[in-house]
Protein backbone atom coordinates (compact mmCIF):
# COMPACT_ATOMS: atom_id res chain seq x y z
CA UNK A 1 0.00 0.00 0.00
CA UNK A 2 2.98 2.39 0.76
CA UNK A 3 2.74 5.49 3.12
CA UNK A 4 0.08 7.25 2.06
CA UNK A 5 -0.67 9.97 4.47
CA UNK A 6 -2.07 12.54 2.38
CA UNK A 7 -4.95 10.09 1.84
CA UNK A 8 -5.29 9.56 5.54
CA UNK A 9 -5.01 13.26 6.79
CA UNK A 10 -7.88 13.95 3.86
CA UNK A 11 -9.82 11.04 5.13
CA UNK A 12 -9.90 12.05 8.61
CA UNK A 13 -11.13 15.91 7.02
CA UNK A 14 -13.83 14.46 5.00
CA UNK A 15 -14.99 12.65 8.48
CA UNK A 16 -14.71 16.01 9.96
CA UNK A 17 -16.91 17.59 7.75
CA UNK A 18 -19.06 15.31 8.16
CA UNK A 19 -19.31 16.14 12.14
CA UNK A 20 -19.82 19.54 10.82
CA UNK A 21 -22.70 18.61 8.72
CA UNK A 22 -24.40 16.40 11.34
CA UNK A 23 -24.43 19.08 13.63
CA UNK A 24 -26.14 21.64 11.19
CA UNK A 25 -28.58 19.06 10.18
CA UNK A 26 -29.42 18.35 14.11
CA UNK A 27 -30.40 22.43 14.34
CA UNK A 28 -31.53 23.17 10.12
CA UNK A 29 -33.21 19.51 8.56
CA UNK A 30 -35.30 18.35 11.28
CA UNK A 31 -38.15 17.53 9.07
CA UNK A 32 -39.35 14.01 8.22
CA UNK A 33 -38.47 14.12 4.62
CA UNK A 34 -34.64 15.55 5.79
CA UNK A 35 -34.95 12.51 8.03
CA UNK A 36 -36.11 10.30 5.69
CA UNK A 37 -32.80 11.39 3.18
CA UNK A 38 -30.77 12.12 6.03
CA UNK A 39 -30.71 9.54 8.77
CA UNK A 40 -31.96 6.50 7.05
CA UNK A 41 -31.39 7.52 3.37
CA UNK A 42 -28.74 7.73 0.26
CA UNK A 43 -27.07 11.11 2.05
CA UNK A 44 -26.82 9.79 5.96
CA UNK A 45 -22.76 10.09 4.60
CA UNK A 46 -22.76 13.68 4.66
CA UNK A 47 -23.93 13.72 8.47
CA UNK A 48 -22.32 10.49 9.42
CA UNK A 49 -20.52 12.33 12.37
CA UNK A 50 -20.90 9.55 14.83
CA UNK A 51 -19.26 7.10 12.85
CA UNK A 52 -16.76 9.63 11.90
CA UNK A 53 -15.16 9.42 15.55
CA UNK A 54 -14.94 6.02 15.10
CA UNK A 55 -13.24 6.43 12.09
CA UNK A 56 -10.85 8.76 13.62
CA UNK A 57 -10.41 6.04 16.42
CA UNK A 58 -9.14 3.83 14.24
CA UNK A 59 -7.11 5.90 12.01
CA UNK A 60 -5.12 7.15 15.02
CA UNK A 61 -4.54 3.31 16.25
CA UNK A 62 -3.20 3.22 12.56
CA UNK A 63 -1.10 5.92 12.59
CA UNK A 64 0.51 5.72 16.16
CA UNK A 65 1.69 2.63 15.44
CA UNK A 66 3.92 2.87 12.31
CA UNK A 67 7.10 4.20 14.10
CA UNK A 68 6.60 0.74 16.36
CA UNK A 69 6.43 -1.39 13.42
CA UNK A 70 9.75 0.92 11.93
CA UNK A 71 11.58 0.69 15.11
CA UNK A 72 11.27 4.47 15.13
CA UNK A 73 9.27 3.96 18.25
CA UNK A 74 10.17 7.31 20.70
CA UNK A 75 10.73 6.31 24.65
CA UNK A 76 7.43 6.07 26.73
CA UNK A 77 8.10 10.02 27.80
CA UNK A 78 8.72 11.37 24.51
CA UNK A 79 5.84 9.53 22.98
CA UNK A 80 3.24 11.24 25.54
CA UNK A 81 5.19 14.74 25.50
CA UNK A 82 4.54 14.42 21.54
CA UNK A 83 0.69 13.38 22.14
CA UNK A 84 0.29 16.20 24.58
CA UNK A 85 1.88 18.97 22.53
CA UNK A 86 -0.18 17.32 19.35
CA UNK A 87 -4.09 16.82 20.92
CA UNK A 88 -3.85 19.31 24.24
CA UNK A 89 -2.40 22.32 23.18
CA UNK A 90 -4.83 23.03 19.93
CA UNK A 91 -7.73 21.66 22.55
CA UNK A 92 -6.99 24.15 25.19
CA UNK A 93 -6.87 26.99 22.47
CA UNK A 94 -10.29 25.83 21.52
CA UNK A 95 -11.75 25.67 25.04
CA UNK A 96 -10.06 29.41 25.07
CA UNK A 97 -11.77 30.23 22.19
CA UNK A 98 -15.60 29.29 23.11
CA UNK A 99 -14.90 30.58 26.00
CA UNK A 100 -14.18 34.00 24.83
CA UNK A 101 -16.83 33.40 22.15
CA UNK A 102 -19.42 32.96 25.30
CA UNK A 103 -18.68 36.06 26.72
CA UNK A 104 -18.81 37.53 23.28
CA UNK A 105 -21.87 36.44 22.04
CA UNK A 106 -23.97 34.42 24.41
CA UNK A 107 -27.85 34.93 24.24
CA UNK A 108 -29.41 32.85 26.98
CA UNK A 109 -31.47 30.07 25.33
CA UNK A 110 -33.59 30.89 21.89
CA UNK A 111 -36.47 29.76 21.83
CA UNK A 112 -37.09 28.58 18.24
CA UNK A 113 -33.97 26.36 19.06
CA UNK A 114 -33.45 22.73 20.24
CA UNK A 115 -32.71 21.90 23.29
CA UNK A 116 -29.61 20.37 22.32
CA UNK A 117 -28.67 23.46 20.85
CA UNK A 118 -29.69 25.64 24.06
CA UNK A 119 -27.54 23.57 26.51
CA UNK A 120 -24.50 24.90 25.11
CA UNK A 121 -23.05 27.49 26.95
CA UNK A 122 -26.01 27.61 29.14
CA UNK A 123 -23.89 25.69 32.56
CA UNK A 124 -22.05 28.88 34.58
CA UNK A 125 -18.16 29.09 35.03
CA UNK A 126 -17.45 27.82 38.02
CA UNK A 127 -13.78 26.50 39.04
CA UNK A 128 -15.09 22.75 39.07
CA UNK A 129 -15.88 23.25 35.63
CA UNK A 130 -12.75 24.61 34.33
CA UNK A 131 -10.80 22.12 36.05
CA UNK A 132 -12.65 19.56 34.03
CA UNK A 133 -11.95 20.95 31.16
CA UNK A 134 -8.16 21.74 32.78
CA UNK A 135 -7.17 18.48 33.20
CA UNK A 136 -9.45 16.72 30.18
CA UNK A 137 -8.71 13.24 30.90
CA UNK A 138 -11.37 13.42 33.82
CA UNK A 139 -15.49 12.06 33.71
CA UNK A 140 -17.33 14.89 32.54
CA UNK A 141 -19.67 16.57 30.17
CA UNK A 142 -18.63 19.85 28.27
CA UNK A 143 -21.07 22.43 27.55
CA UNK A 144 -18.52 24.42 26.22
CA UNK A 145 -17.67 22.76 23.38
CA UNK A 146 -19.44 18.71 23.22
CA UNK A 147 -16.75 17.45 20.33
CA UNK A 148 -14.51 17.74 23.88
CA UNK A 149 -15.61 13.79 24.65
CA UNK A 150 -13.80 12.19 21.85
CA UNK A 151 -10.67 13.94 22.94
CA UNK A 152 -11.07 12.58 26.69
CA UNK A 153 -10.68 9.16 24.75
CA UNK A 154 -7.70 9.89 22.40
CA UNK A 155 -6.17 11.36 25.55
CA UNK A 156 -6.35 8.57 27.94
CA UNK A 157 -5.74 5.70 25.64
CA UNK A 158 -2.25 7.79 23.73
CA UNK A 159 -1.46 7.17 27.38
CA UNK A 160 -1.27 3.57 27.72
CA UNK A 161 -0.83 3.21 23.85
CA UNK A 162 2.82 2.32 23.87
CA UNK A 163 1.49 -0.70 26.08
CA UNK A 164 -0.90 -1.71 23.60
CA UNK A 165 1.39 -1.67 20.98
CA UNK A 166 3.65 -3.81 23.38
CA UNK A 167 1.46 -6.62 22.78
CA UNK A 168 0.41 -5.83 19.14
CA UNK A 169 3.94 -6.41 18.07
CA UNK A 170 4.05 -9.93 19.95
CA UNK A 171 0.77 -10.93 18.89
CA UNK A 172 -0.69 -12.83 16.11
CA UNK A 173 -3.67 -10.75 13.86
CA UNK A 174 -5.72 -13.69 15.51
CA UNK A 175 -4.66 -12.42 19.05
CA UNK A 176 -4.59 -9.01 18.31
CA UNK A 177 -8.78 -9.24 17.63
CA UNK A 178 -8.91 -10.94 20.41
CA UNK A 179 -7.23 -8.21 22.62
CA UNK A 180 -9.49 -5.53 20.84
CA UNK A 181 -12.74 -7.95 21.73
CA UNK A 182 -11.47 -8.67 25.54
CA UNK A 183 -10.83 -4.31 25.76
CA UNK A 184 -14.15 -4.08 24.52
CA UNK A 185 -15.71 -6.57 26.79
CA UNK A 186 -14.16 -5.28 29.71
CA UNK A 187 -15.70 -1.93 29.21
CA UNK A 188 -19.25 -3.46 29.09
CA UNK A 189 -18.69 -5.33 32.05
CA UNK A 190 -17.24 -1.91 34.07
CA UNK A 191 -20.26 -0.23 33.00
CA UNK A 192 -22.38 -3.25 34.21
CA UNK A 193 -20.25 -3.43 37.46
CA UNK A 194 -20.37 0.30 38.09
CA UNK A 195 -23.64 1.73 36.23
CA UNK A 196 -23.21 3.52 33.03
CA UNK A 197 -23.64 7.47 33.99
CA UNK A 198 -21.85 9.96 32.10
CA UNK A 199 -21.34 7.46 29.14
CA UNK A 200 -19.36 10.23 26.90
CA UNK A 201 -16.22 10.36 28.68
CA UNK A 202 -16.20 7.56 31.11
CA UNK A 203 -13.27 4.94 31.90
CA UNK A 204 -15.59 1.94 30.56
CA UNK A 205 -16.25 3.69 27.24
CA UNK A 206 -12.34 4.33 27.17
CA UNK A 207 -11.48 0.81 27.43
CA UNK A 208 -14.01 -0.08 24.39
CA UNK A 209 -12.60 2.57 22.22
CA UNK A 210 -9.30 0.96 22.75
CA UNK A 211 -10.30 -1.79 20.92
CA UNK A 212 -10.87 0.54 17.53
CA UNK A 213 -7.16 1.52 18.09
CA UNK A 214 -5.83 -1.67 18.21
CA UNK A 215 -7.90 -2.50 15.03
CA UNK A 216 -6.06 0.88 13.49
CA UNK A 217 -2.83 -0.98 14.32
CA UNK A 218 -3.46 -4.13 12.82
CA UNK A 219 -4.26 -2.75 9.68
CA UNK A 220 -1.02 -0.80 9.72
CA UNK A 221 0.87 -4.08 10.98
CA UNK A 222 -0.61 -5.66 7.56
CA UNK A 223 -0.82 -3.44 5.09
CA UNK A 224 1.48 -5.04 2.58
CA UNK A 225 -0.73 -7.94 2.98
CA UNK A 226 -3.81 -6.03 2.75
CA UNK A 227 -2.37 -4.35 -0.33
CA UNK A 228 -1.80 -7.80 -2.19
CA UNK A 229 -4.83 -9.13 -1.59
CA UNK A 230 -6.89 -6.34 -3.26
CA UNK A 231 -5.10 -6.27 -5.83
CA UNK A 232 -5.38 -9.52 -6.37
CA UNK A 233 -9.06 -9.03 -6.80
CA UNK A 234 -11.42 -8.21 -9.77
CA UNK A 235 -13.01 -4.74 -9.87
CA UNK A 236 -15.73 -6.26 -9.38
CA UNK A 237 -15.38 -7.42 -5.90
CA UNK A 238 -13.62 -4.32 -5.04
CA UNK A 239 -16.39 -2.43 -5.32
CA UNK A 240 -18.71 -5.12 -3.88
CA UNK A 241 -16.41 -5.04 -0.82
CA UNK A 242 -16.36 -1.12 -0.98
CA UNK A 243 -20.22 -1.10 -1.21
CA UNK A 244 -20.32 -3.63 1.64
CA UNK A 245 -17.97 -1.78 3.97
CA UNK A 246 -19.68 1.56 3.87
CA UNK A 247 -23.26 0.09 4.65
CA UNK A 248 -21.38 -1.65 7.54
CA UNK A 249 -19.78 1.76 8.25
CA UNK A 250 -23.28 3.64 7.39
CA UNK A 251 -26.67 1.33 7.93
CA UNK A 252 -25.94 -1.92 9.85
CA UNK A 253 -27.64 -0.73 13.52
CA UNK A 254 -28.37 -4.26 15.07
CA UNK A 255 -28.57 -2.72 18.24
CA UNK A 256 -32.31 -1.32 17.05
CA UNK A 257 -33.72 -4.51 17.17
CA UNK A 258 -31.97 -5.82 20.29
CA UNK A 259 -33.67 -2.61 22.04
CA UNK A 260 -37.08 -2.26 20.57
CA UNK A 261 -37.80 -5.89 20.25
CA UNK A 262 -35.27 -8.60 21.79
CA UNK A 263 -33.85 -6.58 24.96
CA UNK A 264 -36.16 -3.59 26.15
CA UNK A 265 -33.75 -2.70 28.74
CA UNK A 266 -30.52 -2.67 26.68
CA UNK A 267 -28.52 -0.55 28.65
CA UNK A 268 -26.96 2.87 26.19
CA UNK A 269 -23.59 1.60 26.26
CA UNK A 270 -24.43 -1.88 25.33
CA UNK A 271 -26.15 -1.13 22.20
CA UNK A 272 -22.97 1.80 21.49
CA UNK A 273 -20.25 -1.36 21.51
CA UNK A 274 -23.00 -3.93 19.35
CA UNK A 275 -23.43 -0.44 16.71
CA UNK A 276 -19.49 0.02 17.15
CA UNK A 277 -17.93 -2.95 16.02
CA UNK A 278 -20.28 -2.71 12.58
CA UNK A 279 -19.04 0.95 11.99
CA UNK A 280 -15.46 -0.07 12.76
CA UNK A 281 -15.72 -3.04 10.15
CA UNK A 282 -17.06 -0.23 7.75
CA UNK A 283 -14.13 2.22 8.49
CA UNK A 284 -11.56 -0.13 8.18
CA UNK A 285 -12.54 -1.17 4.54
CA UNK A 286 -12.33 2.44 3.68
CA UNK A 287 -9.16 2.89 5.05
CA UNK A 288 -8.20 -0.05 2.95
CA UNK A 289 -9.40 1.89 -0.12
CA UNK A 290 -8.07 4.76 0.44
CA UNK A 291 -4.47 3.21 0.71
CA UNK A 292 -5.05 0.72 -2.09
CA UNK A 293 -7.49 2.46 -4.59
CA UNK A 294 -5.99 4.54 -7.57
CA UNK A 295 -8.88 6.51 -7.96
CA UNK A 296 -9.94 7.10 -4.76
CA UNK A 297 -6.59 8.16 -3.83
CA UNK A 298 -6.72 11.00 -6.76
CA UNK A 299 -10.19 11.97 -5.24
CA UNK A 300 -8.32 12.39 -1.34
CA UNK A 301 -5.11 14.17 -3.44
CA UNK A 302 -7.53 16.87 -4.62
CA UNK A 303 -6.68 20.33 -3.53
CA UNK A 304 -9.71 20.91 -0.99
CA UNK A 305 -9.99 17.75 0.27
CA UNK A 306 -6.38 17.83 1.27
CA UNK A 307 -6.15 21.31 3.05
CA UNK A 308 -10.11 19.48 4.80
CA UNK A 309 -7.62 16.64 6.04
CA UNK A 310 -4.69 19.64 6.99
CA UNK A 311 -7.27 21.22 8.98
CA UNK A 312 -9.09 18.23 9.89
CA UNK A 313 -8.46 18.66 13.84
CA UNK A 314 -9.09 22.31 14.17
CA UNK A 315 -11.95 21.94 12.21
CA UNK A 316 -13.40 19.26 14.64
CA UNK A 317 -12.38 21.54 17.89
CA UNK A 318 -13.82 24.71 16.53
CA UNK A 319 -16.71 24.58 14.32
CA UNK A 320 -19.22 23.97 17.10
CA UNK A 321 -17.79 27.53 18.63
CA UNK A 322 -18.02 29.21 15.03
CA UNK A 323 -21.96 27.96 14.71
CA UNK A 324 -22.92 28.66 17.86
CA UNK A 325 -21.72 32.09 17.68
CA UNK A 326 -23.14 32.72 14.45
CA UNK A 327 -26.24 31.72 16.12
CA UNK A 328 -26.64 33.94 18.80
CA UNK A 329 -25.05 36.48 17.24
CA UNK A 330 -27.94 36.99 14.07
CA UNK A 331 -30.67 35.17 15.62
CA UNK A 332 -32.80 38.16 16.48
CA UNK A 333 -32.22 39.96 12.81
CA UNK A 334 -34.18 39.04 9.84
CA UNK A 335 -31.31 40.24 7.68
CA UNK A 336 -30.13 36.66 7.00
CA UNK A 337 -32.33 33.24 6.65
CA UNK A 338 -31.59 30.49 7.88
CA UNK A 339 -30.16 28.62 4.90
CA UNK A 340 -27.57 31.47 4.46
CA UNK A 341 -27.04 31.76 8.00
CA UNK A 342 -25.75 27.93 8.28
CA UNK A 343 -23.52 28.58 4.86
CA UNK A 344 -22.06 31.63 6.26
CA UNK A 345 -20.75 29.40 9.76
CA UNK A 346 -20.18 26.64 7.65
CA UNK A 347 -17.50 29.19 5.62
CA UNK A 348 -16.36 30.25 9.05
CA UNK A 349 -15.69 27.15 10.45
CA UNK A 350 -13.42 26.68 7.46
CA UNK A 351 -11.50 29.86 7.76
CA UNK A 352 -11.33 29.58 12.01
CA UNK A 353 -9.79 26.44 11.42
CA UNK A 354 -7.06 27.43 8.26
CA UNK A 355 -5.88 30.14 11.19
CA UNK A 356 -6.28 27.95 14.27
CA UNK A 357 -4.06 24.87 11.91
CA UNK A 358 -1.23 27.83 11.03
CA UNK A 359 -1.36 29.45 14.64
CA UNK A 360 -1.66 26.78 17.24
CA UNK A 361 -1.38 23.00 15.66
CA UNK A 362 1.79 23.59 13.57
CA UNK A 363 3.29 25.17 16.46
CA UNK A 364 2.44 22.69 18.67
CA UNK A 365 3.95 19.63 16.29
CA UNK A 366 6.96 21.84 15.60
CA UNK A 367 7.36 21.98 20.25
CA UNK A 368 6.68 18.24 20.74
CA UNK A 369 9.41 17.29 18.04
CA UNK A 370 11.90 19.87 19.49
CA UNK A 371 11.00 19.10 23.43
CA UNK A 372 11.48 15.60 22.24
CA UNK A 373 14.37 15.94 19.74
CA UNK A 374 18.03 13.90 20.58
CA UNK A 375 21.05 16.06 21.65
CA UNK A 376 22.52 15.24 17.68
CA UNK A 377 19.16 16.47 15.87
CA UNK A 378 17.73 20.54 16.09
CA UNK A 379 14.25 21.05 16.23
CA UNK A 380 13.63 20.66 12.30
CA UNK A 381 14.56 16.77 13.31
CA UNK A 382 12.33 14.30 10.64
CA UNK A 383 9.00 14.46 11.68
CA UNK A 384 7.60 11.12 12.68
CA UNK A 385 4.33 8.99 10.97
CA UNK A 386 2.98 9.42 15.07
CA UNK A 387 2.82 13.32 14.60
CA UNK A 388 0.01 13.17 12.32
CA UNK A 389 -2.25 11.03 13.93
Amino acid sequence: MGHRFTELDSLRGLAALTVVFSHIYTLYFPTCLATLLFKFGPLRIGIAGDEAVTLFFVLSGLVLSLPFYADRALSYGNFVVRRVCRIYIPYAAAIALAIVCRELFYSGAIDHMNDWFNNIWRQDLDAATLLDHALLVGTFVSNLDFVVWSLVHEMRISLVFPFIMWLVLRASWQQSLVLAAALSAAGVLSAAITGATQLETSLHASLHYAAMFVVGALIAKHREEIGGLMAGLTKARRLALLVAGVAMYLYFRPSYVLYHWLIPGFAPFHRTVVDTWFITAGAAAIIVFALSSAQFSRFLRHGFVSHLGKISYSLYLTHLIVLVSFIHLFHNHDVLPDWLLYLLALGGAIAVATVMYHAVEKPAVRLGRFLTAPPTAGPGAETAPAEKA
